[in-house]
């Protein structure tokens, strides 16, 4: 992968990245970093701070705006990202993923671009999709949880008041990360294959499309540094049945699926042509046998430290 676009558009470029400590954005930091941005976190730390980085420790909702107004582009991964999160406390739900972050962004200069962590779970259905879901596509909210309507609600709010936002419906992220989250399904079961030999694998038949954490990176890359048009773009690598996606790493550590059956979950496909479009040939495709080893390879050597 080629850097010129970054070394040549980056060194002055002054990014805020709101959650820099956690899974997704302690992975993103160090990719800013390495491009030759300059990078001012803000975390709460609720998760830690493995990178031992330099934070700003406090609720984004309580900046400035003469402080905000010096970034050229937020990155906001800091919200409640999973559904129990969001179930457990809906109404900090409701004000961190959609009220405060609505408030926040009216403060940002016009020039700043802000990216931010929407979800592909608004494209969820109750029965399997055929048709992978464009940008443009219905989007139907079927569970009617918090994290679901606080997302929803946000990009709505975008779409109709904000001039300089990119949202990213992003697919189950996965992938290696300083602060791992290893209870996701790519994650989990790439873990359990490679230490137990089984791949704990429920709703067979529920789509999925999986978002590799180096692939939202060149994603956000390309955002930063190249003009886009704004709006909601969706972010994923690649597409499965959550059955093929098991039978699959099982493969690749030859390992024993174990069939648990069905529960309540999301089913969704991902249209990611635009994502393709802008990232170019930079977006590699490699094949899942691959990303196991990659992840398991990360994992392994940071248990050994």
């Amino acid at each position: 992968m080629s850097d010129s676009i970054s070394s040549v558009n980056s060194s002055s470029q002054k990014i805020l990245l709101i959650g820099g400590c956690g899974y997704v954005g302690s992975y993103l930091y160090q990719q800013l970093e390495r491009a030759g941005f300059i990078v001012t976190v803000v975390d709460l730390l609720k998760r830690g701070n493995p990178l031992g980085l330099k934070v700003i420790e406090d609720d984004y909702a309580n900046l400035q705006q003469d402080f905000l107004r010096q970034f050229d582009a937020v990155l906001w991964f800091g919200g409640h990202s999973s559904v129990g999160q969001s179930l457990a406390d809906p109404d900090g739900a409701a004000f961190n993923n959609c009220v405060n972050l609505f408030s926040f962004a009216k403060l940002l200069a016009v020039h700043t671009k802000l990216i931010y962590a929407s979800s592909a779970s608004l494209y969820s259905t109750k029965s399997t999709p055929v048709v992978p879901a464009s940008e443009g596509s219905l989007i139907n909210i079927p569970s009617q949880n918090a994290y679901d309507i606080s997302k929803f609600a946000f990009d709505y709010l975008a779409k109709g008041f904000l001039s300089n936002y990119f949202a990213l419906r992003m697919g189950t992220v996965s992938g290696y990360s300083p602060n791992l989250r290893p209870e996701l399904v790519f994650n989990a079961m790439n873990i359990a294959a490679a230490t137990t030999g089984r791949v704990h694998l429920k709703n067979s038949d529920s789509s999925r499309t999986i978002l590799f954490l180096s692939d939202l990176w060149l994603l956000v890359r390309k955002l930063l540094v190249t003009p886009q048009q704004p709006g909601v773009y969706n972010a994923g690598s690649m597409s499965f049945k959550m059955g093929e996606l098991a039978h699959g790493i099982a493969s690749t550590w030859n390992a024993q699926v174990i069939c648990e059956g069905d529960s309540d979950t999301y089913s969704f496909l991902l249209d990611t042509t635009c994502m393709k479009a802008i990232c170019g040939s930079d977006l590699t495709v490699t094949n899942l046998s691959q990303r196991c080893h990659d992840f398991i390879e990360q994992y392994q050597a940071t248990k050994k430290t």
